[in-house]
C-alpha cells in the first residue's frame, strides 16, 4: 500500500518562517525610512507654501505682519510663524508619534531663503533633509 504524503514538512514550516523574517528584519527599516522621507517631503513643501504667501503679501503690503491664510502644519509637524515686518521664521516641530525620533530634526525657514534643521542628527547637510 502506497502512502499519500500531502502538506508540508516542520523543516519547511521553519525555512519559509526563516525567510520571511530575514525580509522583515530587512525590508521594515527601508520602509519606514521611506515613509520619514515622505514626510519630511510633505513639511519642506508646505513651508515652501506658506513661504509663497507671505511673500505675496508683502509684495502688496510691504510688511509680513498680519499675513492670513497661513497652515499650522501637517499630520506629523507643527509649524509656527515668526512674524515682524520685515522678517519672517517659519519653524517646523515634530509632533510627538512617528516622526519624533526623525533624523533631521526640526526644520526652518527664513523670509531671506535660509533653510536648516534643529535637533537633526550630527551630520546631516540641509541637501540630506530639505532634499534639494
Amino acid at each position: 500500500m502506497r502512502r499519500s504524503n500531502r502538506g508540508f514538512t516542520l523543516i519547511e514550516i521553519m525555512i519559509v518562517i526563516a525567510i520571511i523574517g530575514i525580509v522583515i528584519t530587512i525590508g521594515y527599516p527601508s520602509l519606514t525610512e521611506y515613509v520619514k522621507k515622505g514626510r519630511r517631503a510633505e513639511v519642506v513643501s508646505v513651508l515652501s507654501e506658506q513661504a509663497q504667501i507671505l511673500e505675496r503679501y508683502y509684495t502688496k503690503n510691504n510688511t509680513y505682519t498680519n499675513a492670513t491664510g497661513l497652515s499650522t502644519g501637517t499630520d506629523f509637524y507643527t509649524i509656527t510663524p515668526t512674524i515682524t515686518d520685515q522678517t519672517y521664521l517659519l519653524t517646523a516641530t515634530r509632533k510627538a508619534g512617528a516622526m519624533a525620533t526623525d533624523k533631521c530634526g526640526d526644520f526652518t525657514l527664513t523670509n531671506t531663503g535660509v533653510r536648516s534643521m534643529n535637533n537633526a542628527t550630527t551630520g546631516l547637510t540641509t541637501k540630506d533633509c530639505w532634499g534639494r
